[in-house]
């Protein structure tokens, strides 16, 4: 059985359409793959934290948490968000169970800077994660951990899913988002190596907050995973397609 751990942003991580659909699709092949799902949902934050009076700040498009609004994403991300998954994927027969990062310290972290509470991961122990999953549970994991001494942390999902999918390692790790895949030239690359990847970055057709997360995937390549595949999700089918191949950039240790 397969092993796919599956990252959520964007759009599709509010549309309860697209996440149903995804659900429904996720119930329909669990008897061939393992899945694990990972998600954030800072715009969601955003607008609580708003509610309280705080005002989200963002450098190079990374949150910088106040303590104060660590208590918002904590509350958000940990809680709502986390539970509105679970209870919208039992709904489609899927066996979901939510936890954190910092539950059974499935990654944790240090802060980026004195006073923050956004963090980096420095260490993933997947054991709770594979329990679960060994058992035939889903676990649906919130990006929020824990430092050393205890204190919360805000970690970002992409970081978070790419330290668990390479501690496992899983088969496949699947990042959704708004958009369709790596493009070049207005079409989609379908498949990415990482000398490719290297001349795509060095041409410029990767650029900006991609470059870190294709980096990242080849790190993740390094660290066992088989393929990280960058793409979107619409309609129920569109998982196979990413999975197959038929949609999305997969990338992989190709030549």
């Amino acid at each position: 059985m397969k092993k796919v751990l599956i990252k959520i942003g964007g759009r599709a991580a509010s549309d309860e359409t697209s996440l149903a659909a995804l659900a429904s699709e996720m119930a329909a092949l669990q008897n061939e793959h393992s899945f694990f799902f990972v998600h954030g949902g800072g715009a969601e934050v955003t607008k609580v934290s708003a509610l309280f009076g705080l005002e989200a700040v963002f450098e190079n498009g990374v949150r910088k948490t106040t303590p104060a609004e660590m208590d918002v994403v904590d509350m958000v991300l940990g809680g709502r968000m986390n539970k509105y998954i679970v209870r919208l994927f039992a709904s489609k027969g899927l066996k979901a169970v939510g936890i954190s990062g910092a539950d059974g310290s499935l990654f944790t972290g240090r802060a980026v800077a004195e006073g923050s509470r956004t963090g980096h991961v420095t260490a993933a122990d997947p054991s709770v994660m594979s329990l679960l999953g060994d058992a035939g549970y889903l676990p649906v994991i919130s990006s929020v951990s824990m430092d050393a001494e205890g204190l919360a942390l805000n970690i970002n999902a992409d970081e978070a899913a790419l330290a668990v999918a390479s501690a496992v390692p899983v088969d496949d790790l699947i990042f959704i988002s708004d958009i369709p895949g790596i493009l070049k030239n207005d079409r989609v690359i379908a498949e990415l190596s990482p000398a490719g990847i290297q001349q795509e970055i060095d041409a410029g057709v990767i650029s900006g907050g991609m470059i870190p997360k294709v980096e990242s995937s080849v790190k993740a390549l390094r660290d066992g995973v088989e393929s990280v595949i960058i793409g979107g999700y619409t309609a129920k089918g569109d998982l196979a397609k990413l999975l197959d191949g038929t949609t999305g950039t997969r990338i992989y240790n190709g030549t």
